[in-house]
């Protein structure tokens, strides 16, 4: 069967919704058939699914070692580039967030012929993914000394640095652009932090956020949510998880498959067969939406290891798709602020070391309409009975 995993935040977080995945399927015609993109052309892919080449190191068919959490600095390092899965294993994320479910949709597997399943991402703290890199930052930058953090945010990214301050007795300034809508603000005050509002978009809040920084003179340290090696080691805890659940999920099929009673005329050695074909499965894609790209980076770089015959896609708004152009033109192009319906993923251009792993180990990116960013939310209500934000 097909596995895949998508990217929620509210919204998941890892979470890709319902049409949205749906989708994002049907232009890449080698994984689900008989589909066609909008244009009635095959969706060309930077990497063809069928010839997908293992761009880390090799790992014998069916086989997926995951050490423990805690078993990190077992681990060989990657030579001069971090090594994300020592840096998840060891990080202390846990200390502040549970292992999100990986929920199977079942509307979705139905529609697909497929077996679909979404990171419920949004059951976190602060309802995000965005909490894991917070708090693996803060919690670094305090064991460091310090106790106080200013960051920008359009919103998300703001409230899980206030939700990981507050569970760290840190104070956290976050500064939202202009547009914010007062709903959020009110929240990221809840959270304990002070609100500044500045500028009409989110450079101008980052701006204000660094200026911030300096003239408190090493008061408050300067949190970057996109392009933090921490934040992504952060992210990738969320790639470790599928991998591990998605192993779970596969035992207790292969252990209801061995102690089933043989129907009549099915003959052991098949119900045999069954189970070690089941046993076999790992997962096709994971379909990711993207803005920063510190998480699309993060679950790259766990996965890959892991299991790097796995697709890693992205998805993006098809009026902002930074990733997809970054990749394309091998640069990382700065764009205008993309609409403020999604402006969760509101970022002009990706982080130097986001493009460097992405660059590496995403395999495509699709684009997906504003219309079916709408029809997604719909859709994975009907899945999993969550509200998603469009940029989820």
């Amino acid at each position: 069967g097909r596995e895949g995993a998508s990217r929620s935040r509210g919204l998941w977080s890892l979470s890709l919704s319902a049409r949205m995945l749906l989708s994002a399927c049907s232009r890449l015609s080698p994984f689900v058939r008989g589909l066609s993109s909008r244009s009635g052309l095959p969706y060309r892919i930077r990497v063809p699914l069928s010839k997908l080449q293992e761009k880390k190191a090799h790992h014998p068919k069916g086989e997926v070692r995951l050490p423990a959490l805690g078993d990190g600095e077992q681990l060989e390092s990657m030579g001069s580039a971090p090594d994300y899965v020592r840096l998840a294993l060891t990080s202390r994320v846990y200390d502040m967030v549970s292992e999100s479910p990986l929920q199977y949709a079942p509307g979705l597997s139905h529609r697909l012929s497929a077996h679909v399943h979404i990171k419920r991402e949004d059951l976190l703290p602060a309802f995000s993914y965005k909490v894991r890199g917070a708090f693996n930052v803060l919690d670094s930058i305090r064991r460091e000394g310090a106790s106080s953090v200013v960051t920008y945010s359009v919103g998300g990214q703001g409230l899980a640095v206030a939700t990981a301050a507050a569970a760290l007795g840190m104070k956290a300034t976050v500064v939202l652009p202009e547009r914010t809508p007062r709903q959020r603000r009110s929240q990221i005050e809840r959270a304990g932090a002070t609100v500044v509002i500045h500028g009409s978009g989110l450079e101008d809040a980052k701006r204000e956020a660094q200026r911030l920084a300096r003239e408190s003179e090493g008061e408050n340290i300067f949190v970057h949510l996109h392009d933090d090696v921490r934040v992504i080691a952060g992210n990738a805890t969320v790639g470790l998880e599928i991998v591990r659940q998605h192993s779970a999920v596969l035992d207790e099929g292969v252990s209801k498959l061995k102690k089933r009673k043989v129907a009549d005329g099915v003959k052991p050695e098949a119900q045999r067969g069954a189970a070690q074909a089941l046993a076999s499965q790992t997962i096709d894609a994971i379909f990711i939406c993207t803005g920063g790209g510190s998480l699309i980076a993060g679950v790259a770089a766990a996965v890959k290891q892991l299991m790097p015959n796995c697709k890693v896609i992205g998805v993006e708004q098809e009026d902002h798709n930074l990733l997809e152009r970054s990749l394309l033109s091998g640069h990382r192009p700065k764009l205008a602020e993309p609409s403020h319906f999604v402006d969760g993923a509101a970022v002009q251009q990706l982080g130097s070391e986001v493009f460097r792993l992405c660059d590496d180990l995403v395999d495509d990116v699709v684009t997906v309409s504003t219309d079916e960013i709408c029809a997604a939310v719909r859709d994975c209500f009907e899945d999993t009975r969550a509200m998603l934000e469009p940029a989820g």
